[in-house]
């Protein structure tokens, strides 16, 4: 009986098993039939989710530029431009540096110019805008390196600039800033394929997704070390762990790995995977973009085409795939070099390339770091073009190609001079290093912006992007300051004096202490230095910033007009008719500063400041052009008398430290101040260049910086460096404006109290 009662149970245990084994095989059944399904859906959709591409203007050359061959051509290398010489034809993406005599053979006729040597090259027609074909380039250089003739099209022609193809600064995948360019696995060199296989999956041509030799090999090693010392991934399992799973490290998703791994080579053949395999392997970090992909990485470590590659050069890669930081060969060039000699070593192990190739490669130097034409890929630029995008209403789901007004050369400039000048402030100023000890970041922002067309050409919302996020340039509502104060004589040089005369520059006005009451309130304004003047004319206000002289015009014209010519101006922040206004307590956005003095620049036509000019379909159709319409907002005579003024600035006024510094274009500015140096600009503009700068904290703690020595020193140091690419001409007045200069002894008589150095007058402006 109990012997029959044992059977019986031997039989239910066994029954419950089969039924349980049953059960398991069809749930891994089902969830296999699922994650297949998953996997054909995600191959089905694309592999890749089409980019936003963002490109900058192509690179401009300007008659009078100041701008030598080697320059140009230093240039041209860093756009992949070919060499060429005399006897050889020019193909797209070529150049030859001629004499004199063989320029003129090109040209077909005598320069007119004096042309010592000249650059011919072809641009490139674009891969990206279809309507962008090669063209026919000549440049001209005289022996003070400067651009003295520029020839364009087919016949050549004289043009007073030529502008290079658009270049591909940054790209967005899924809304991630990704660098990644997509390519076929034969476009990869035999030796890049040979070494990324050999050092991470030496049997990825013989298994099916998972190698259990592999597995074996790892868990025996991690066992033997006591911790986690190698992974025995496939490529296979490491293309399913990159795109389809997270990278959390748990049974589960290691258990979906390896039958997904299994289920994906039914799918797809060893080309398919080790193409995306090499298209999706992170390979290093640029700024806030990350590396993806073998062709990326080839750009970004050696300034070249991965089909441009070596034998040395591809082993690295392959080093750099296990762990981008560590192996970076930039930071760390000992480490990196030992991992890419281990790559050839397992190259050679695996008969691969022979032994004596490997050692020789082993000899092959590094990279340098690269001159990247920008450091990082203008992260707070982008932010102001993707806004832009989403207002003119257009989606970014299917893809865009994106052509903005962004100059790489000023791009890159602005990035690096608002770190170096805050660092530089931070190291060098008593008061702000003591700020420093607190934990406080001093920040400072800047824009540049063409004057004749109105593009945004640089845009810099921080000192860096990696850290803070925060735009000050789009985002940041700031007090103004002194910087409003050209929008008070504006007001004044449309106007009449209390005497019913026109104001000029050398309207005599009264700097002196007075209290102003209105609704119920009283007001006195304060000079910087806490002392008056007395009767001064009117430049002098303003070159120097003098705040009760300022006000007591800003009284005499009207609070609401000030308002109204800030309005049409380009000035769209509230802003009331309170006698503070003249003095700039009220905050703007800095963009706003910026399009408001690019109408002054303009010599009163308002135009919109503009970060995109075209916006295309990845298959090339058009979806947006820009259409920056100009309008009259000032007469231009009463603009160009308050320009007139604002060269004092820079010549003898707050803005004099830029000429110390080396600044020597015609310029015109205004320093700004507030009142508590929490906030410190400076606005200031050639004929071609406008550039606005912004220098405090964050949190508006004082800094005790001026406009002159928190804001002017980062304006100069850029314009110094960038605007010299435009000729240094001055600005050109429209008829009924005429000038004028006053002698040391006329000088005197309107500023009696003025030192020595002030008594120059070089020009000045009258109606």
């Amino acid at each position: 009986m109990q012997t029959w009662l044992k059977k019986l149970s031997f039989l239910k245990i066994i029954k419950l098993i089969l039924i349980a084994a049953i059960f398991c095989t069809l749930a891994l059944g089902v969830w296999l039939f699922r994650l297949n399904k998953e996997i054909q859906d995600r191959i089905g959709q694309g592999w890749f989710r089409p980019p936003v591409e963002i490109y900058s203007r192509g690179e401009q050359i300007h008659l009078k530029q100041r701008l030598s061959a080697d320059e140009l051509i230093k240039l041209l290398a860093k756009l992949q431009y070919r060499e060429r010489f005399e006897e050889q034809s020019l193909h797209p993406s070529d150049y030859s540096r001629l004499d004199a005599n063989q320029c003129e053979e090109v040209v077909g006729s005598p320069f007119l110019g004096n042309v010592e040597s000249c650059v011919y090259l072809r641009t490139p027609a674009s891969t990206a805008d279809i309507q962008l074909t090669s063209k026919n380039i000549l440049i001209g250089f005289d022996s003070t390196q400067t651009v003295t003739q520029i020839l364009s099209g087919s016949p050549l022609a004289d043009v007073p600039y030529v502008e290079l193809t658009p270049q591909l600064f940054a790209q967005f995948y899924g809304g991630e800033p990704i660098l990644r360019k997509i390519i076929q696995v034969g476009d990869a060199p035999l030796e890049c394929l040979q070494a990324a296989t050999a050092i991470e999956d030496s049997q990825f041509l013989e298994h099916k997704g998972v190698s259990v030799t592999g597995l074996s090999r790892a868990l025996m090693r991690n066992l033997l070390a006591g911790r986690y010392a190698q992974g025995g991934s496939t490529i296979t399992q490491q293309l399913v762990k990159n795109y389809f799973l997270t990278p959390e490290k748990t049974l589960k998703r290691k258990f979906s790995e390896l039958f997904m791994a299994i289920l994906l080579e039914a799918n797809l053949d060893k080309d398919q995977i080790l193409e995306n395999y090499l298209n999706i392997v992170y390979m290093g970090q640029r700024g806030p973009f990350q590396v993806i992909g073998f062709s990326a990485a080839s750009d970004y470590y050696f300034s070249k085409p991965l089909q441009r590659l070596n034998l040395p050069e591809c082993a690295l890669l392959a080093a750099i795939i296990n762990s981008p930081g560590r192996y970076n060969p930039f930071t760390h060039a000992e480490q990196a070099q030992k991992r890419r000699d281990f790559v050839l070593d397992r190259m050679a192990e695996t008969q691969m390339i022979e032994v004596e190739k490997a050692t020789q490669a082993k000899t092959y130097p590094l990279p340098a770091q690269p001159d990247l034409r920008l450091t990082e890929p203008a992260p707070y630029f982008t932010q102001a073009v993707f806004r832009e995008i989403d207002k003119i209403g257009l989606s970014i789901e299917n893809g865009l190609r994106v052509f903005t007004t962004l100059d790489v050369e000023a791009q890159d400039l602005a990035q690096r001079k608002v770190l170096s000048h805050v660092l530089n402030l931070e190291k060098n100023n008593k008061k702000i290093a003591k700020i420093k000890t607190q934990g406080k970041n001093l920040e400072s922002s800047l824009i540049s912006v063409e004057v004749r067309t109105g593009e945004v050409m640089a845009l810099v919302g921080g000192r860096q992007y990696i850290k803070t996020q925060y735009n000050r340039v789009l985002d940041a509502h700031r007090q103004v300051g002194s910087i409003m104060k050209p929008f008070v004589y504006l007001t004044a040089l449309e106007s009449q004096d209390p005497n019913g005369d026109p104001y000029t520059p050398t309207t005599i006005v009264d700097d002196v202490k007075f209290v102003y009451s209105y609704e119920g309130q009283s007001w006195s304004p304060k000079n910087y230095t806490n002392e008056f003047l007395g009767p001064i004319p009117l430049f002098y206000a303003l070159k120097n910033s003098i705040n009760a002289a300022t006000a007591k015009v800003g009284l005499q014209v009207g609070l609401s007009n000030i308002v109204d010519v800030a309005r049409r101006a380009g000035i769209t922040s509230e802003i009331k008719p309170y006698p503070s206004i003249t003095l700039g307590a009220f905050e703007i956005y800095p963009w706003e500063v910026a399009g408001a003095a690019l109408t002054i620049a303009r010599m009163g036509e308002r135009i919109p400041l503009t970060f995109i000019r075209s916006i295309e379909s990845l298959s090339g159709e058009n979806m947006y052009k820009a259409d920056a319409k100009s309008e009259r907002a000032f007469a231009p005579q009463p603009v160009a008398i308050l320009i007139g003024m604002m060269k004092q600035t820079l010549q003898t006024g707050t803005g004099r430290l830029a000429k110390l510094m080396g600044f020597d274009l015609p310029a015109a500015g205004k320093t700004g101040t507030t009142s508590d140096t929490k906030d410190t600009w400076f606005m200031g503009f050639t004929p071609y260049v406008l550039t606005l700068t912004w220098t405090g904290y964050d949190d508006n703690t004082p800094s005790t910086l001026t406009g002159a020595s928190g804001a002017l020193p980062l304006w100069t140091d850029f314009m110094k460096s960038y605007a010299t690419r435009y000729p240094a001409e001055d600005f050109k007045w429209p008829s009924g404006v005429e000038r004028f200069e006053l002698s040391p002894k006329e000088y005197l008589k309107l500023v009696p109290s003025a030192a020595p150095y002030e008594l120059e007058m070089p020009t000045e402006l009258i109606r």
